[in-house]
């Protein structure tokens, strides 16, 4: 199991535990947020410390969006357009918006790359209502499927250019959900054949090349009770089998609310599901599963 985790980290260097987990079972990956974030320099020492305990080959991944969802204080991070801004940039000239989320996915990828990331949790793939809760809002390419298909394509193409793996989410849309999966399970109730049509824009993205999606912690009442993470339903029968996505499917972290509370518990369900990366993002989670 440890070789399908991701986790967190609790600080700005390794911790004596955490080399020793490193070394002992490593884990596919490490996601770092601010808490491990203080300069360039500093950040590129961590990852080649976790690359001499856990060996060359384990991934580094980061949630740099660009708008509010930043985890780097300095450029090229800073400053970047939330993704609505380019959707709204799109309806006036959807070629010139293309070509700025490339540059501008690019840009961040290579700076991601110098410091040792393989991976950046972007581009969001969500549909925006402005009846959802606002944890998605302006973190969304728009409304229009289209337009966030097109946006998002131009993300990861910029990403891979850079040499970064890009992680499309929330799978199958967290855009009509009231209510914040990190603090609650959202629910979203519209039909299947909706959800299914506005799920599509995952279908696009796999198509183009995508190779990593990240699951919703969302019930669908439409088909079943539990969240997309853990259902058979959304991750074999529609991802795998409907959609055709063949790589990887990453959880959502399952430390948050939306995936219930027993750290171990949401792991196997994750996994049972179809989850093949298992993101366990805070140290207190991360202890739970390593400290046996």
């Amino acid at each position: 199991m440890h070789n399908q985790l991701i986790i967190g980290l609790r600080g700005l260097t390794l911790s004596e535990k955490e080399r020793q987990w490193l070394q002992d079972k490593p884990p596919l990956g490490v996601i770092l947020f601010a808490r491990n974030i203080e300069s360039p320099e500093q950040v590129k020492a961590l990852l080649v410390e976790v690359r001499q305990c856990a060996g060359s080959e384990i991934w580094a991944a980061i949630d740099e969006e660009g708008g509010r969802v930043n985890r780097m204080p300095w450029t090229p991070f800073t400053n970047r357009k939330h993704a609505g801004e380019y959707g709204r940039m799109f309806l006036l000239d959807a070629k010139e918006a293309k070509q700025e989320v490339f540059d501008d996915a690019y840009k961040v990828g290579r700076a991601l790359k110098d410091m040792g990331f393989t991976h950046n949790c972007a581009p969001v793939l969500d549909i925006f209502f402005d009846t959802g809760h606002s944890i998605i809002g302006q973190r969304s390419y728009g409304a229009n499927k289209q337009a966030v298909a097109a946006l998002a394509g131009a993300c990861m193409q910029g990403l891979l250019a850079a040499g970064i793996q890009a992680v499309g989410k929330h799978f199958p849309g967290h855009g009509r959900a009231n209510a914040d999966s990190h603090m609650a399970v959202p629910t979203v109730d519209a039909a299947l054949d909706v959800l299914l049509q506005e799920a599509e824009v995952f279908e696009i993205l796999a198509r183009q090349g995508m190779q990593h999606i990240m699951t919703a912690h969302v019930v669908y009442t439409a088909v079943e009770s539990q969240i997309a993470t853990f259902s058979r339903f959304w991750l074999q029968d529609v991802l795998r089998q409907r959609f055709g996505f063949e790589q990887k499917i990453w959880s959502d972290d399952l430390c948050m609310k939306g995936a219930g509370n027993a750290i171990k518990e949401a792991v196997t369900d994750a996994k049972s599901a179809g989850c093949d990366v298992l993101l366990v993002c805070e140290p207190e989670g991360v202890e739970a599963l390593y400290a046996e």
